[in-house]
């Protein structure tokens, strides 16, 4: 972001001096709105207050009373949209660990720097700043509440947006992943962190996740044929893959459309295998037997990667975007990041890296020979109107020269 006059920064950090050396680096390099706070808990009331509007929380770690990384928690739990920056004088290796934290609260890291803080450091990190193009609800997404979501579920409310995923070697689009997204109609639009939490909770993920498939083979079919020869890649939660008969449902509604079973890719967050092994690998290995797709998403952030890429017959391995994104940066993610896509090669299956969202992003998995990307550096989620019109578009086009000169 070129322009930081219409951005809004909350400054945290419980010592005098720091507040206003920062302050006033953040006013030389033209940030609109800073506000300061000696107090995590002031902080934490000021944001929570949906008259106040903050884009970027830059937080110190070491506060008393409430810490830095209380703070990450408590504002992860407000489904609220906007960006951290964490300060601190600690050692560099436990700043990495707590940005890593941040991320796993669904809160949006734009980096951490250590003191004393350089103003070229901080103005790079604010220049990384995107706001979110989706209008997000004036106060927490948690104020959403689960008769809402049913409603939405029961009226058909639920959308479906699309991301497109390329092949690295030639640009060319190879895929799209459904994405549930959900505008309330006084709330505007409501983070899926928040109501696919909330759909969980309460037995409704089974109800969401049948509309996000229907509206997605529907699009497939579309787009097939327009002549897009791409695949859909649609989540499943482990809520839904418990019951047994579910390979033969979703074969039985495929044949209705035209599509075939190798034009879907059934996406399962690493985390959520953990649970009822025997049922899952069931389920899954059927599924592979039919023809459909498996993909192991937001790899290298559960515990047992290893074990479930033996025992399941996984087509696709997704490296998890805090792997990936700004990896050349940080060692350790840079380790994790080259050791996923060499484990891939050996397994002989593909590998796609999400949050590829800069050209430096886009040369590192490149250069380390990762098949697909997917991220903000080539289109952000879309409506099938609109993907349809981006595709059009990006085809037309002499497709850029990546390189990592």
């Amino acid at each position: 972001m070129d322009d930081l006059s219409s951005i809004s920064c909350l400054v945290v950090d419980d010592d005098p001096f720091m507040l206003t050396t920062l302050g006033k680096i953040l006013e030389s390099i033209g940030v609109g709105s800073v506000i300061r706070t000696d107090s995590a808990q002031d902080a934490l009331k000021y944001i929570a207050n949906r008259n106040n509007h903050i884009d970027i929380v830059i937080s110190d770690l070491n506060m008393p009373n409430m810490d830095g990384i209380q703070l990450l928690r408590h504002l992860g739990s407000l489904g609220l949209d906007f960006s951290v920056i964490l300060i601190s004088g600690e050692d560099p290796r436990l700043l990495e660990s707590v940005e890593v934290l941040g991320t796993q609260q669904n809160l949006k890291v734009l980096g951490s720097l250590s003191k004393p803080v350089r103003r070229d450091d901080l103005a790079a990190l604010l220049h990384n700043y995107e706001p979110n193009q989706e209008q997000t609800p004036d106060g927490p997404g948690a104020m959403v509440f689960a008769h809402e979501l049913q409603t939405a579920i029961l009226n058909g409310d639920i959308d479906v947006h699309f991301q497109p995923q390329v092949n690295i070697s030639d640009g060319r689009i190879i895929g799209v992943e459904a994405l549930a997204r959900w505008e309330h109609s006084e709330k505007g639009w409501i983070p899926p962190s928040i109501f696919i939490g909330i759909a969980e909770k309460y037995s409704m993920i089974r109800e969401l996740t049948d509309i996000v498939f229907q509206k997605s083979i529907t699009e497939a079919a579309h787009l097939r044929s327009l002549g897009f020869q791409i695949t859909m890649s649609i989540n499943y939660s482990a809520q839904v893959l418990c019951s047994l008969e579910l390979p033969e449902i979703l074969s039985e509604t495929l044949n209705s459309s035209g599509l075939e079973p190798h034009h879907i890719i059934i996406e399962v967050t690493e985390s959520s295998l953990a649970q009822d092994m025997s049922i899952t690998l069931d389920i899954l290995t059927r599924m592979r037997l039919k023809g459909f797709g498996l993909s192991i998403d937001d790899f290298g952030t559960g515990f047992s990667s290893l074990e479930q890429l033996k025992q399941i017959p996984f087509t696709e391995l997704k490296i998890d975007r805090s792997f990936v994104h700004q990896a050349s940066q940080n060692q350790s993610s840079l380790a994790i990041l080259e050791s996923s896509i060499a484990l891939s090669k050996r397994l002989g299956i593909h590998c796609i890296a999400e949050g590829v969202e800069t050209l430096e992003d886009w040369n590192l998995v490149k250069d380390l020979g990762c098949d697909y990307v997917q991220g903000y550096y080539t289109a952000r989620p879309m409506p099938a109107g609109k993907f349809i019109e981006w595709a059009k578009e990006y085809g037309s086009k002499q497709r850029p020269q990546h390189s990592s000169s």
